[in-house]
């Protein structure tokens, strides 16, 4: 295993946009809010994977995923229930009409961003994409989701060392669930990439979205997730 850049690529963090007049025109809305913003945004993932470490970049979008998500792709089958790049609908709340030059912007952010991520990438260097989840309405969920795609991107020996280190943390892992694959962007080179979600259970509070106060729990993390990035990037083997 050789990682040579750590990339840590955070879409969903923001609720910037939603609501302005020009790239966002969702109606404001206290039951759209608490039923879609609330559980659609990965709350202080910015924050939760940030370590300053040489070889650790992030591309950290700075719109909600409800402007634009930059994690869908072009023509993507979610458009057909109006959730592709440019979300239209989301649980029978209907966004405002955006016109042709609103959709030219937005799209200017998507490009914007996908063409940050792709300078950010290099030979050999590992794309953890950055996420959040909420278990509310799911059994059995752990506290933290490795995705990984079957394809070149994917490498056994970087998904076990992150796995091994977060259950040596006292964490639970699984695999592709509840959550799957991870971001792959197209490159002329090679690299890797693996998916990390975390349980927001683990770190806030659902109903409040008020960060955990416990001291310990946030030495526990950030011990965990720093032994992970040098272990990536410095292997002793």
């Amino acid at each position: 295993m050789k990682t040579n850049k750590i990339v840590l690529h955070i879409p969903h963090s923001s609720m910037n946009g939603i609501f302005d007049k020009h790239i966002g025109k969702w109606h404001p809305n206290a039951f759209f809010v608490n039923d879609c913003v609330r559980e659609l945004t990965d709350w202080y993932v910015d924050m939760l994977f940030h370590i300053e470490m040489e070889g650790v970049e992030e591309v950290v979008f700075p719109f909600s995923r409800f402007v634009c998500d930059v994690e869908r792709l072009p023509n993507d089958e979610m458009e057909k229930i109006g959730q592709g790049i440019i979300y239209t609908h989301y649980r029978g709340y209907k966004r405002g009409l955006l016109t042709e030059d609103d959709r030219r912007d937005i799209y200017q952010l998507y490009n914007a961003h996908q063409e940050h991520l792709r300078e950010s990438l290099s030979e050999g260097a590992l794309l953890i994409d950055c996420h959040s989840f909420s278990n509310r309405t799911m059994e059995d969920t752990p506290d933290i989701c490795i995705g990984y795609n079957n394809d070149e991107s994917y490498s056994g020996l970087i998904v076990n060392e992150i796995a091994n280190n977060f259950e040596k943390s006292g964490y639970s892992v699984k695999f592709n669930f509840p959550y799957t694959n991870s971001l792959y962007p197209k490159m002329p080179f090679a690299y890797k990439s693996v998916m990390i979600e975390v349980n927001k259970r683990i770190y806030m509070d659902n109903n409040t979205l008020l960060l955990n106060k416990n001291a310990r729990q946030w030495m526990r993390w950030y011990g965990c997730l720093e032994r992970i990035y040098r272990k990536l990037l410095f292997p002793i083997y």
